[in-house]
């Protein structure tokens, strides 16, 4: 195993602040923007977004495809094929994308009849088509690890969301115009990435389309695109099934307790995107060390999301009323009975990440097809006897299943099969007194204690299996040396 470092991980600080202080920032963007809805337009607004962004965020992954990962995976251990491999990714998003503008126009005239939910659809639709050549931009730093460009870019288009959005309003601006700000920063962000990638990484002149390039490129990324879209889909399912069975009021309700778990999503994605050059380096030059790393980041990991998760528990009323306002204070026990899947959450975000960085392909399509088909069944199902309680059991058994996928195939691998065990027996005797008042929290429509004791269950647990963090273990996660 690698020696452990006593000097200050600058590097890894410092593109961690640049990932977490303006990605972060721009994907909040969203959020503020769900805030802004709420409380300027009301619950029936705020379903009308919530369903078309939710759309949107599953087409912005069809241009990208796994592409993106693929090149933070290939540059970070070759960065000599830089051009080659950005041109033709550019290739096939040109592509791809055509294909999405073709989608949109169809799905607004014939998918989604609601003019509200279909002039938002087309608004977002075109802030993803800017996003996704951003975002191949943002690809190249990561694999280079420069993200404080992505600062840079996320923080400017931050700037111009909150400026658009706080003129629009100050003007009394209909709803399409205040969201009309997110595409006004995204063409900013991408015109910013493009000019970056040009003045420092030299791609060099346009390249010709390269067959066998393509080939290994569409090769090695469909399995990875097609799990994101599935994960995509994945963390949207509920609301997806929901625009379909309840008004915009309790949709939008739905939609402002979502964000809770889409936030940790996004959180661990954003975490695994700072560390995924060197996860993917670890597991292939030195898996002892890259067993420990998946050890220290799952434990610290889910100890800081199970802690969270307790305190969404018992603060959900306050944090609704104070983040989306009174009128959203009938969600709150939908929202404690979501409250554990922070922790599945993360844990699934972080080994999809893991199982990709292994090349092990079977496991990470495998288990996110698995979630999507429960998730889908269950949502539907339990939606139409029990309403929105049932909706948010139906993730929470979605995210449950999909974790003991992921650890059973931890333990089989050769990644970090002593935390897989422990973890399998935390989150297993947890689950034998959640299931029964799950059930029990649906058929009364209240959220239940039993969800807050599997938390603390959850958390007792891992302190009992895995210990305290470890000052060796945050020095293993922070080398830069790795």
């Amino acid at each position: 195993m690698s020696v452990l470092p006593q000097a200050f991980p600058r590097r890894l600080f410092l593109n961690g602040a640049a990932i977490f202080g303006g990605e972060a920032v721009a994907r909040c963007a969203t959020l503020l923007m769900a805030v802004i809805v709420a409380r300027r337009f009301g619950p029936v607004a705020l379903g009308e977004y919530g369903y078309a962004l939710a759309v949107a965020s599953i087409l912005l992954l069809v241009p990208d495809f796994g592409m993106h990962l693929f090149a933070v995976r290939e540059l970070s251990t070759d960065s000599r094929r830089l051009p080659a491999i950005f041109w033709n990714i550019h290739w096939l998003k040109i592509f791809l994308t055509s294909g999405i503008v073709l989608f949109v126009v169809l799905a607004g005239a014939w998918i989604i009849p609601d003019s509200g939910r279909r002039l938002l659809f087309y608004v977002l639709a075109g802030r993803v088509l800017l996003q996704t050549f951003s975002q191949a931009s943002m690809a190249i730093f990561k694999a280079f690890e420069r993200m404080h460009y992505i600062a840079f870019q996320q923080s400017i288009n931050s700037l111009i969301v909150v400026g658009w959005a706080a003129l629009a309003l100050a003007f009394h601006g209909s709803l399409w115009t205040v969201v009309a700000s997110l595409v006004a920063g995204q063409a900013v962000e991408t015109f910013l990435g493009w000019r970056i990638i040009r003045a420092h990484f030299s791609p060099g002149p346009l390249v010709k389309w390269d067959h066998k390039l393509l080939s290994t490129i569409v090769i090695s990324s469909v399995p990875i695109g097609i799990t994101a879209v599935m994960q995509a889909l994945n963390v949207r399912i509920d609301i997806l099934v929901l625009g379909r069975s309840v008004p915009d009021r309790v949709l939008g309700q739905f939609q402002a307790v979502a964000w809770f778990p889409v936030g940790t999503f996004l959180v661990a994605s954003l975490l695994m995107g700072v560390l995924f050059p060197k996860l993917s380096r670890l597991l292939r030059n030195d898996p002892m060390c890259a067993s420990a790393y998946v050890m220290g980041l799952l434990k610290n990991g889910l100890l800081v999301t199970g802690l969270g998760s307790i305190v969404l528990w018992f603060a959900a009323p306050a944090l609704l009323v104070w983040t989306f306002g009174k009128i959203m204070a009938p969600a709150a026990p939908a929202l404690r009975l979501l409250a554990p899947m922070l922790p599945l959450v993360f844990l699934n975000t972080v080994l999809s990440y893991v199982f990709i960085a292994a090349r092990r392909r079977g496991v990470y399509m495998g288990t996110m097809g698995v979630g999507v088909t429960l998730g889908l069944g269950l949502s539907v199902f339990l939606t139409a006897h029990y309403g929105v309680m049932g909706c948010a059991l139906a993730d929470v058994a979605r995210e449950f299943t999909m974790s003991a996928l992921y650890l059973y195939f931890l333990i089989q691998g050769n990644h970090a099969r002593a935390a897989g065990r422990a973890l399998s027996k935390v989150f297993g005797a947890a689950m034998l007194l959640l299931a029964p008042g799950a059930l029990g929290a649906v058929s009364t429509m209240h959220g239940g204690q039993w969800s807050a004791v599997w938390m603390l269950l959850v958390l007792m647990g891992i302190l009992a299996l895995l210990g305290l963090p470890r000052p060796s273990e945050w020095r293993l996660l922070m080398d830069d040396t790795l």
